[in-house]
């Protein structure tokens, strides 16, 4: 029969290690309270800083159980004796007896640095007023035993911290897809705060951002440990050394004292894109009063740089309606931002090495609608194709009008398979549309779409060469029978085919 955590003893039982530190820690209790007849054991981690007994997990009365308590041991008490004599000390009151057993140990971060990780605490064994106390004998077994069990705990340590890493980096794959291929225009920072809340588990995710204009930190969101998200437009501070300690963190001022008291329990992390600070996202655990710990903290620094260029690429849409450079009609950008927005998204796909997908479209039979029911059924083919244009893009996504009926989108970040996705989402709802036309004999218009797909740098090298192939895309759908969708490397392949066929 397989061995599990409730029939192993003695040092065997450390082989718990491989479920992880909270397993480990489960065993061993119910292992001694087995051993030695007790009717509760308590395992407790020393913070020598603070001088506090951080109770982690009890085993009473048949029942394991995770538990938080903090105690600090009084002056000549039995845990305080075991404590700085690192050895077993026990004490007898009206409710019981009571074996204190202490460990102290070092071993290499199990993260992979050099550097040596202390670890120190104790093991209460408990028996009721019935019970007869502990002996000295019975004390040195006990304490030897839970030693030659605890000698394997820094690999459940190990363990654990494993677990952690798989955990953080299947959430920061989650939330790199949520960031960048996920987000539609309206609710993009709802989607960071809520992602961060909900992978990460803080009590509270609050983010700000710099008015420039007024010269004020605002206020914009905030998710708390419920999943509630609630606006915070009314909180506004000057951005002035001194105004308030989160101005003084985005300004690069000094901490203060109540940072320093609080920063185990929250994070203040200023948003930088090219080094330009944008904003202030901050997470606690103040309710919970739970560690962040610096794992937490590394991964979810590490993923600033994500956070920071979602948040700004939402404020630079917010700038193209400042500057009026949206087509009345369609409300999509036009041709002009476009030209500046493209130079600027492939610069930055070139200097990160990231993939840029272009989306070239137009409406089929176009000139013929106007031409058979007139410029304002035209209109409202134009108005209804971008309304579904502007509803399925991410935040990041570019889209533009670049004349007459035709639509380019800059896809940035996103492969050639993740834009033809997003093409035939769009083609779908498009085809579905039905405009309304009185006095035609159908009542009504149906709507399709042309649309050619290129990528940087798979299709082209260049500005100019990835707006040729996503033409040349375009053309071979409408000499093919328009309304599909074509990526340039599959047209490549097929004009390759084509040409080997008639050679031979």
């Amino acid at each position: 029969m397989k061995k599990t955590a409730k029939n192993l003893c003695g040092p065997e039982a450390g082989r718990a290690f491989y479920d992880g530190r909270e397993a480990f820690m489960k065993a061993a209790l119910e292992d001694v309270a087995g051993q030695f007849s007790l009717d509760g054991a308590s395992f407790y981690e020393y913070d020598e800083k603070l001088g506090l007994l951080r109770l982690r997990q009890r085993h009473a009365h048949g029942i394991s159980f995770e538990h938080e308590e903090s105690l600090r041991p009084l002056p000549g008490s039995a845990a305080a004796r075991a404590i700085e004599a690192l050895a077993p000390a026990s004490s007898k009151t009206p409710g019981g007896s009571f074996l204190y057993s202490p460990f102290r140990f070092d071993y290499c971060d199990p993260s992979g640095g050099r550097s040596v990780v202390p670890c120190f605490g104790l093991v209460r064994m408990e028996r009721s007023a019935r019970k007869p106390r502990f002996s000295h004998s019975e004390a040195s077994r006990a304490d030897a035993y839970l030693r030659s069990f605890l000698r394997d705990y820094y690999k459940a340590e190990f363990f654990s911290l494993h677990r952690k890493y798989e955990k953080s980096v299947a959430a920061i794959t989650e939330l790199t897809e949520v960031f960048a291929t996920a987000l539609r225009v309206q609710d993009s920072f709802r989607h960071i705060l809520a992602g961060i809340q909900t992978y990460f588990g803080f009590d509270r995710v609050r983010l700000y951002l710099i008015d420039e204009k007024n010269h004020k930190l605002k206020g914009e969101l905030s998710a708390d440990i419920r999943g509630q998200i609630k606006s915070m437009a009314y909180e506004e501070i000057p951005l002035e050394p001194g105004a308030h300690r989160f101005a003084d963190i985005v300004l690069g001022k000094s901490s203060g004292a109540f940072m320093e008291r609080y920063k185990d329990y929250v994070l203040y992390m200023p948003l930088a894109v090219q080094g330009v600070t944008i904003g202030l996202l901050i997470v606690d655990n103040l309710l919970s009063q739970q560690l962040i710990e610096p794992a937490e903290l590394a991964m979810l620094k590490s993923f600033g740089g994500q956070i920071a260029l979602a948040v700004d690429n939402s404020r630079l849409f917010d700038k193209v309606e400042e500057l009026s450079l949206y087509d009345e009609l369609t409300k999509l950008p036009m041709r002009r931002y476009f030209n500046q927005r493209f130079q600027e998204e492939f610069y930055r796909a070139e200097r990160f090495k990231q993939p840029l997908a272009l989306v070239w479209a137009d409406v089929d039979y176009f000139k013929e609608v106007n031409d058979t029911y007139g410029h304002q059924i035209g209109d409202k083919v134009l108005k209804e194709a971008g309304r579904v244009i502007l509803s399925n893009l991410r935040k990041i996504d570019f889209p533009c009008r670049y004349g007459g009926d035709e639509i380019i989108i800059l896809l940035p970040q996103a492969s050639g398979i993740e834009a033809q996705r997003l093409a035939e989402r769009l083609s779908r709802e498009l085809s579905e549309l039905r405009i309304p036309v009185p006095f035609s004999k159908t009542r009504e218009l149906r709507v399709t779409m042309s649309i050619g797909v290129s990528t940087f740098p798979a299709d082209a090298s260049t500005m100019d060469g990835l707006l040729e192939k996503a033409d040349d895309a375009l053309y071979w759908v409408k000499s093919h029978g328009r309304g599909k969708i074509a990526l340039y490397s599959d047209v490549a392949e097929e004009k390759k085919k084509s040409a080997q066929a008639e050679s031979k």
